[in-house]
């Protein structure tokens, strides 16, 4: 008769695999939680497998002075190719036929032509004026310095590359009419306003250029000063200087009609457009908003919707003051009344869809919280117009207050920009200098 042997005894390590006791779980030290089998059982071997030993991070073998001449990953370098001189200009029609309308353009023109040869002087007959880049200047009534830039073309690709950083978004109707506009002038606008922070080697150009002589062409401002344009040596022509980038200040409708017609028709639009790059660091661009007119908008029933959603004060008669940082005034009818303190709830209800940057921007809360609840109480269309002075005796607007450049600026880093309309940066190039120049 079979018997089991005791336990503990030597048979029992040879007896069948069933017939093992069972096994626990205990805690090991060396491993999370381990099986572990009786003591007359073989150790099990490790089933876990080293882990490969981490990579050592490389000092940089750099000298710590050259440091800060790096490029930082986010600025684009400095690009020769992003402001290149103006193309040549053919004379017009009736110029070649040597009509009176031909010699008019030429009649501004002050002084001697340094590019069309000595002893040439502007009541010469109009010839093509070669490619160069210009110098513009305007003072005011008392000779002071306003703004002092140089006048180029301006690379279409500058956009996608990021050296042309625009901090406001176009509307479509506005950039419709803009195409219908090139399309009419044969793709030649008026030049584009920009500000750079540094215009490196063009500052040595401007420089040597207005010590060289007299204005080529001088223009009188209706602020009571002048514009004066000069013709920069030509010796710049063959070196273009690297420009680093640039703010667009004015004109984002035109660069964006220009880009859709030069996409869709090369032929009828060349890959660059004319633009003024002022100095924004000696003489930094004017900031203002740029305020809405709302044609048909009763303002007395207007001041009563908005107590709605927002505090209402009615100002003293005659006075206009400038509009707090977060206050907006509704003016019509000779009244004015200062809106402050709108509502969270309406601006939560019409701003969800909108950036999460334009919150705070007064011009998305004047577009979509107060125009749209004033207009729908009175049950007006908002056709808006925009003006950056105040609105004329017999219509009703809203005065916005300024932005601050800060947001200016972040806008236009990020990406996300600000609503359209939104600043009124100046004073921007009087209509016509390149025209009246090169004839």
């Amino acid at each position: 008769m079979f018997r089991r042997p005791p336990a503990g005894s030597p048979d029992m390590a040879t007896s069948p695999r069933w017939r093992t006791a069972p096994r626990s779980w205990r805690h090991c030290s060396a491993r999370r939680w381990t099986r572990c089998a009786p003591w007359w059982c073989p150790s099990p071997q490790p089933t876990h497998r080293p882990r490969p030993p981490r990579a050592r991070r490389r000092r940089s073998t750099l000298p710590p002075e050259l440091f800060p001449v790096l490029v930082p990953p986010g600025t684009p370098a400095p690009r020769t190719d992003l402001l290149l001189p103006l193309g040549p200009a053919p004379a017009p029609a009736s110029a070649r036929q040597g009509t009176p309308q031909g010699t008019a353009l030429q009649g501004p023109l002050k002084g001697k032509d340094r590019r069309s040869g000595p002893g040439r002087t502007s009541s010469s007959r109009p010839s093509p004026r070669p490619a160069g880049y210009y110098v513009l200047e305007r003072r005011d009534a008392l000779g002071g310095v306003q703004q002092r830039g140089v006048l180029g073309a301006l690379s279409l690709r500058g956009v996608d590359s990021g050296h042309v950083l625009r901090h406001q978004r176009v509307a479509e109707a506005g950039v419709r009419h803009h195409t219908r506009l090139l399309q009419e002038s044969g793709g030649t606008p008026e030049p584009l306003l920009l500000a750079a922070p540094d215009l490196g080697a063009f500052q040595e150009c401007i420089d040597q250029t207005i010590k060289g002589g007299p204005a080529d062409l001088v223009q009188p401002t209706p602020e009571g000063g002048l514009q004066l344009l000069w013709a920069c040596d030509l010796a710049w022509t063959a070196g273009p200087p690297a420009l680093s980038p640039v703010l667009l200040a004015d004109g984002h409708h035109r660069l964006e009609a220009a880009r859709r017609l030069r996409r869709a028709r090369p032929e009828a639009m060349a890959d660059r457009i004319p633009a003024l790059v002022v100095d924004h660091r000696r003489y930094p661009l004017t900031l203002s908003a740029t305020h809405r007119v709302v044609p048909g908008l009763d303002a007395g029933r207007a001041a009563r919707a908005a107590a709605r959603i927002a505090r209402v004060t009615e100002l003293p008669p005659g006075a206009f003051p400038a509009p707090r940082p977060g206050a907006f005034l509704l003016a019509g009818a000779g009244r004015t009344w200062e809106l402050s303190e709108v509502s969270p709830a309406a601006m939560a209800g019409r701003l969800r869809s909108l950036p999460a940057e334009w919150v705070e921007l007064p011009t998305a809360i004047c577009d979509h919280v107060l125009v749209p609840a004033l207009c729908e109480d009175q049950g007006i269309e908002a056709e808006l117009r925009y003006t950056s002075g105040l609105p004329a005796p017999g219509e009703s607007g809203i005065v916005l207050p300024p932005p601050t450049w800060d947001q200016i600026w972040a806008g236009a880093a990020s990406g996300t920009g600000m609503p359209a309309k939104s600043t009124s940066l100046g004073p921007a190039p009087l209509p016509g200098p390149l025209h009246l120049l090169r004839g």
